[in-house]
């Protein structure tokens, strides 16, 4: 978690080990800066850092049963 400390450090925003912690626990939100610098540390896109959907994901119920007429 230290090197990962640091890479996010490389890219100008300072987070402690305990803060990353924090973090990844849920126990702290993380700003948008935080995660795009992040992002960056780990080489990935932003967006794949970011935790939960963009959206609600579409609820599909079980298809209506038509009745003869």
């Amino acid at each position: 978690m230290n090197q990962l400390a640091d890479r996010i450090a490389e890219q100008g925003i300072e987070i402690t080990e305990a803060g990353i912690s924090n973090v990844e626990n849920g126990n702290k939100k993380a700003s948008d800066r935080l995660l795009t610098a992040w992002a960056k540390a780990l080489a990935i896109e932003p967006l794949n850092v970011w935790h939960g959907p963009l959206r609600k994901p579409i609820q599909r119920g079980a298809p209506k049963s038509r009745s003869a007429a």
